[in-house]
């Protein structure tokens, strides 16, 4: 009884580092294609958020060579879009705020002069699927396009008091989180950039 234990355990521990090793190895090989992935993925949200359009990755990478170049303000690493006579006319800014289950992380764009919000695109949460995660979804993220900003605010709320962003259906905590988030962060950012630019 006891060989067959000690059988079992040296047999589980085999087969545990073999696994190990084929997971460890599997990783360092696909790990240049993973970070490519990831890279690819920021470039298409700060394109997106400033609404450049593209549609291959090809289409990604001669867009972002072309008109996108990265700058650090005051701490907050952003990306700069620049038009052909390489005249600044929008910012892609991350931000970062709680949502209902976690960390909602994205970017937004702003205006060269800091007067709009052009867009937003998330690049992490950990929303309820088909809920809160509706947050990824064209319709909800296209309602952040060209938000006039005043006093340092996005203009979230029409002359009424009523918002200007609809909420998720079963997603309201979610829908209150990002408005906030997105208020906040658009506030800070064009503070610190208004002081630095």
């Amino acid at each position: 009884m006891k060989k067959e234990y000690i059988y079992s355990v040296v047999f589980v521990f085999l087969l545990s580092a073999v696994l190990t090793t084929i997971l460890a190895g599997a990783n360092a090989f696909f790990l240049p294609q993973i970070e490519r992935n990831e890279e690819l993925a920021q470039k298409r949200a700060v394109l997106y958020v400033l609404n450049i359009p593209f549609q291959t990755d090809a289409d990604v990478e001669q867009a972002f060579a072309e008109q996108i170049r990265t700058a650090s303000v005051d701490g907050i690493d952003l990306f700069v879009q620049y038009d052909q006579s390489q005249v600044t006319t929008g910012y892609a800014v991350p931000f970062q705020g709680s949502g209902l289950w976690g960390l909602i992380r994205g970017y937004m764009g702003l205006s060269s002069d800091l007067d709009g919000l052009l867009g937003v695109e998330f690049t992490e949460h950990n929303e309820t699927p088909g809920l809160g995660s509706r947050i990824d979804e064209e319709w909800y993220k296209e309602q952040y396009r060209n938000i006039p900003i005043e006093d340092g605010q996005p203009v979230l709320t029409d002359d009424d008091g009523d918002r200007k962003i609809d909420s998720i259906t079963g997603a309201t905590s979610t829908s209150n989180a990002v408005i906030d988030i997105i208020g906040r962060s658009a506030s800070n950012a064009v503070e610190t950039l208004e002081g630095e630019l």
